[in-house]
């Protein structure tokens, strides 16, 4: 899991998952879904609590406002550094990350928009996204994030790729080549390092 923080934040992701599939999360649950011994998930809930993070409710724990606000920016920078500059520790301070978004990787005001909806509207944790190019002919996602610069990023817009949407890969062509996808009942190529830069929720195979 890494530093503590990360673990923390790993934490927080199952707490806002099970809120989002209506179910209620405790030690016990949360420890299972990190694979973490329960004493130690118990301790980082207490210091969450100690910040002001959860609240623990007949106990189980409930994500406070300043939860939800680290639990999303938890996500943003995972998706910034994993899928846009390939680095575990990349990002830098940065008081503006729209701005950052927009002039620095090429999301208009509409992709940022559906991008930071797509990161509350996740069902799983962000640690569970995969680079479109890793998908398998037959699999489904729910695209999460898209940055790949200003005039890539409106052509992909053009096709109908957008944060938010489902995509199904049809064929992939070896040794990194092009993948064909079908989004909103077209089909596109695009080129290995394009979709490598495309964040997906997997949903398994066809529907």
């Amino acid at each position: 899991m890494g530093e503590r923080g990360d673990e923390l934040d790993c934490a927080l992701e199952v707490i806002m998952t099970f809120e989002r599939r209506g179910l209620r999360a405790d030690d016990a649950s949360i420890a299972e879904e990190l694979r973490r011994p329960p004493a130690e998930v118990q301790k980082m809930m207490e210091e969450a609590i100690r910040r002001g993070l959860v609240v623990k409710r007949d106990g189980y724990y409930e994500l406070t406002a300043e939860g939800l606000k680290r639990v999303l920016r938890h996500r943003e920078l995972f998706i910034h550094d994993r899928f846009v500059h390939r680095e575990s520790k990349w990002s830098p301070r940065v008081r503006d990350w729209g701005k950052h978004w927009r002039h620095r990787h090429g999301l208009t005001k509409g992709l940022l928009e559906s991008f930071y909806k797509a990161l509350t509207d996740l069902d799983g944790r962000v640690e569970e996204l995969k680079p479109l190019s890793d998908m398998e002919p037959g699999e489904r996602g729910v695209i999460v994030s898209i940055a790949c610069g200003l005039g890539a990023a409106r052509r992909l817009a053009e096709m109908g790729l957008t944060p938010g949407v489902q995509v199904a890969v049809v064929r992939k062509a070896p040794l990194r080549g092009p993948v064909e996808v079908e989004v909103r009942g077209t089909r596109v190529v695009l080129g290995y390092g394009l979709a490598s830069k495309i964040a997906v929720k997997g949903l398994g195979g066809p529907a």
